[in-house]
């Protein structure tokens, strides 16, 4: 049978015997909580390996995943709208959506997509577009648009993006990172504002069906919210989890290119879900710079170990 020692006490362990006892093979584990958790998942993934293998998401095409691969090894970094081409190209709904760099064109999108619209700054290297005062939302007409337009090509520079405004719901956090030990990991958490300081998400190793992306949406604290709170219509939590499924895929395709993706908000309503904003941090070449930082980090999970469907408990942390 397979022995392992667990310690109620961290402080209590003799690193010299518990090094004995890891040359020897005999796993060693500090606390209670913790240790428990690491037996948890053992026995999950043994449950996990003992059922019969789920049907992988429907696969993208040969010609999409390539052309996106070749952009990310010839040292793309994109923008935005970038990201977001990326994002539907596998099959994960965003916000509609054009660049514009003029006040006529700023109008024509508005006319194209709709009112009420979205006005963002897209000039290069504005990631925290709130903090910048480079967001304008819910303009309801050209006056308003025009006058947002104006107001931040002023500031910030005259390519913008115009998106429509999403319909009300919770907002999620979607993502991919990257682990040393497990490579790309799918990320489901608390999205927004939420996302700094709700130490609230799941993780998973790609590929998910619909069915374990449910699961692992159903993990989080906020899952509540999409029940519809106060009266409000219930999110459409199986639109979520197909989306997530979808972003697994990008995450078997490309994961190799990427350092991290994060698509916060993906707001989640009642007819369906939309990413309305995403990032994407492309992996550096091994022989190369690193890729210029985004401003947000995802750092590296520690003491990760994988669980039921897929699912990694984390010891270490997800910064976004």
């Amino acid at each position: 049978r397979p022995v392992a020692l667990l310690s109620n006490c961290r402080s209590a362990i003799d690193r010299q015997a518990a090094g004995r006892l890891r040359d020897a093979g005999v796993p060693v584990l500090e606390g209670t909580v913790t240790g428990l958790q690491a037996f948890r998942h053992l026995l999950a993934h043994r449950d996990r390996r003992a059922r019969p293998r789920p049907a992988p998401p429907r696969p993208v095409s040969a010609a999409i995943a390539d052309r996106w691969r070749r952009r990310l090894a010839a040292g793309w970094v994109p923008d935005e709208a970038g990201a977001l081409r990326l994002l539907a190209d596998f099959g994960v709904p965003v916000i509609p959506h054009r660049v514009a760099t003029s006040l006529d064109a700023v109008l024509d999108a508005a006319r194209t997509i709709g009112y009420p619209v979205a006005c963002k700054t897209a000039a290069p290297g504005a990631l925290h577009k709130s903090e910048l005062g480079g967001v304008h939302l819910a303009l309801g007409d050209a006056d308003a648009l025009g006058h947002a337009y104006r107001d931040l090509a002023a500031r910030l520079g005259p390519r913008v993006i115009v998106a429509r405004m999403a319909e009300p719901g919770p907002e999620l956090h979607l993502g991919i990172v990257r682990d040393p030990q497990f490579g790309a990991v799918v990320v489901a958490a608390a999205g927004g504002v939420l996302v700094e300081w709700m130490a609230d998400r799941r993780l998973a190793l790609p590929p998910l069906d619909p069915p374990a992306a449910l699961r692992l949406l159903d993990g989080l604290r906020v899952r509540p919210l999409l029940d519809g709170l106060r009266g409000r219509p219930p999110a459409d939590r199986r639109a979520v989890a197909r989306a997530l499924s979808r972003l697994s895929l990008l995450a078997v395709e490309l994961g190799d290119q990427l350092e991290g993706l994060d698509v916060n908000p993906m707001i989640a309503g009642p007819r369906g879900c939309v990413a309305v904003d995403a990032l994407l941090v492309p992996r550096a070449a091994p022989d190369g710079p690193p890729h210029p930082g985004p401003g947000r980090r995802c750092h590296a999970l520690s003491s990760a170990s994988r669980g039921d469907d897929g699912l990694i408990s984390v010891g270490g942390a997800f910064d976004a």
